[in-house]
């Protein structure tokens, strides 16, 4: 499944560099708004973290490389990562194509590197997800609505 995730990554990155790109010729200066929408959106997930009743429990029939590689093509959270990352850090200095791709691919082995970390920690972090359920959501959602403070500043 994280090779698919690896690929999907890839796939979804690259077209959003170019979206992102055409985005903005298109918007010239009104790019860096895209932001503020970034930022609401990562309060929205600490809110939703904050107010989570319980795990989520896998399928693990479901996990495979096309289930991988659809997870991410499909991740809005994701996507909308990769056009915040674009607007704030690469379209303020550069609109060319080549900076949006060399952002992308750094993006690509900072994404699903930490899904692999999260993928080889995860039943010892299970475990203590479970046992701390509430101050853990509660530590996430505050970190969460901080990094989503920050982003508007920055």
């Amino acid at each position: 499944m994280w090779y698919g995730m690896l690929c999907g990554f890839l796939i979804s990155v690259t077209t959003v560099a170019i979206a992102t790109h055409l985005l903005g010729t298109v918007m010239g200066e009104y790019v860096v708004w895209l932001k503020y929408f970034g930022a609401a959106y990562i309060l929205w997930l600490s809110w939703k973290i904050f107010k989570s009743k319980g795990l989520a429990e896998n399928d693990a029939k479901t996990c495979s490389f096309t289930s991988g590689m659809i997870v991410q093509l499909t991740n809005a959270k994701m996507i909308l990562f990769d056009l915040t990352v674009f607007s704030i850090f690469v379209l303020p200095y550069s609109n060319r194509l080549v900076d949006l791709l060399v952002v992308s691919y750094i993006l690509t082995i900072a994404g699903p590197m930490a899904n692999l970390v999260w993928l080889l920690a995860g039943g010892w972090m299970r475990r203590w997800f479970t046992n701390f359920k509430k101050t853990t959501d509660t530590v996430m959602a505050v970190l969460l609505a901080l990094c989503a403070i920050a982003l508007c500043f920055a």
